[in-house]
């Protein structure tokens, strides 16, 4: 087919549209508490998101776990109101709740119309000023997470990347565990802990409540000092795990999934913080390499060998030293052979210079695909998290698309040298060890080591 109907090849982009991250305004109330806000007026709507230092990384290894039920119990009762009663007033005022939590911190908070701004703030201050755990609560979500962590050791993709943050880390690193903890610690927890991480973590001082949309930093102020000024305390100080790497050796490790037509891979090693300075550089090198369609590894593993439906690699965001890995499902019968091309296209990152194309398309990408993700007040509340969380400079995103249309070839390279090391790789398989061990054997990578996953994980 030629070229006249205009579809043999793919047109030629525009160049990247001007955007700016609105401004970004920041306080704090005598109590300790930080006010972030970045006002947008496009519509009347506001998000507000309470950050606190109460992460998996706060948690005792003995109470893993504790961190991630306490977060999902502030929506069970607090104050006067029960679960249902906050669950009403949620519902007549049109918000969704919603409470998450990270290695480093957790977040609860809401979107709404600013005409609910302040009965949404009242709601928001009860869940994490006086929160109330009731017993059955504490019991009902608890079992409802041993129950998740039940059926992940059911699911290869969740199986597989457990495992790989296993072999990955030190076992006296945090991350080695799943943030929710394991069916041993979360089997332990009990109302007493939840109480006591909450009072510990749960503070003024070391927390922020970030807002993006239809509302100022003088009114966001004024409603935190109404409804957190008398809130007293601080926060435990963040936690600073130690991060070490399991071995400096490569490792393959199969966990055994006897019949199991396909195989779920992860290969990578401990990554860098997020605070890292040449993380910018190793963002792009990533879209290159594994972090978008038309990546490296994505034409290889896809759309030349037809090995899999997709493969991505991604460097995990944290205070400390997150992980970076590939990740893909392979048919059984090519699984050692995907390992291979996945490490080559890894060490071919640290050998050459990226073309002038790949680098233009990743920039452009980068760049383009960003103010999509903060179009809404949720994606902008998302990225003020990302500030407090982090420690990044108040202007961070307004230059963030500039630092990323300004990397060249030889950052890329520098990075991939310096961040990329196959040599030292972590390579999980989730598969039928008894057709893949011989195959991956014959890589001459290490020694194949079959786990049967019920004896590595709790």
């Amino acid at each position: 087919m030629s070229g006249v109907d205009g579809r043999a090849h793919a047109p030629t982009p525009g160049p990247v549209r001007p955007f700016h991250f609105p401004a970004v305004e920041r306080t704090a109330l005598a109590n300790g508490l930080e006010v972030v806000v970045a006002e947008t007026r496009r519509f009347p709507v506001v998000t507000l998101e309470l950050v606190a230092n109460a992460g998996g990384t706060a948690e005792e290894d003995a109470t893993a776990g504790v961190a991630t039920l306490t977060a999902s119990l502030l929506e069970s009762g607090a104050g006067e109101r029960t679960a249902d009663q906050i669950a009403e007033t949620a519902d007549d005022l049109g918000i969704t709740l919603d409470s998450t939590t990270g290695w480093d911190v957790a977040q609860c908070g809401f979107t709404s119309l600013h005409a609910r701004l302040e009965q949404g703030l009242e709601l928001l201050a009860d869940m994490v000023r006086r929160p109330t755990f009731p017993d059955a609560e504490v019991e009902r979500l608890r079992v409802e997470r041993l129950g998740t962590l039940a059926h992940r050791r059911t699911d290869p993709s969740a199986l597989a990347t457990e495992i790989f943050s296993r072999y990955t880390y030190a076992a006296n690193t945090p991350f080695a565990r799943a943030l929710g903890g394991t069916s041993t610690t979360v089997s332990a927890l009990a109302r007493e802990q939840v109480a006591a991480f909450h009072a510990a973590r749960y503070a003024p001082a070391g927390s922020a409540l970030v807002g993006a949309g239809d509302v100022g930093l003088d009114e966001l102020a004024a409603l935190a000092e109404r409804f957190f000024g008398d809130w007293k305390g601080e926060s435990l100080p963040a936690a600073v795990p130690t991060v070490t790497p399991r071995s400096e050796q490569a490792t393959v490790v199969v966990a055994h999934r006897p019949g199991a037509v396909q195989s779920e891979i992860r290969l990578g090693h401990v990554g860098v913080e997020r605070g890292a300075p040449d993380y910018t550089h190793i963002t792009v090198m990533n879209s290159i390499l594994g972090g978008s369609f038309s990546s490296r590894l994505n034409m290889n593993l896809r759309e030349r060998r037809g090995y899999t439906y997709g493969v991505s690699t991604l460097w995990t965001a944290r205070r400390q030293r997150g992980a970076f890995y590939a990740s893909t499902a392979v048919q059984t019968e090519v699984t050692a052979h995907a390992v291979e091309e996945i490490l080559r296209e890894i060490r071919g990152m640290r050998e050459a210079e990226v073309s002038p194309g790949e680098l233009r398309d990743a920039r452009d990408y980068l760049a383009g695909v960003f103010p999509l993700t903060v179009e809404t007040t949720t994606g902008v509340a998302a990225r003020l998290s990302g500030l407090v969380t982090y420690g990044l400079p108040t202007d961070h995103y307004q230059g963030h698309r500039e630092r990323i249309l300004s990397v060249t070839a030889d950052e890329v390279l520098q990075a991939a040298r310096r961040r990329l090391h196959p040599e030292r790789a972590v390579i999980v398989v989730a598969g039928d060890a008894d057709q893949v061990r011989a195959p991956l054997e014959a890589l001459g990578i290490g020694p194949v080591e079959v786990v049967d996953p019920a004896e590595v994980l709790d």
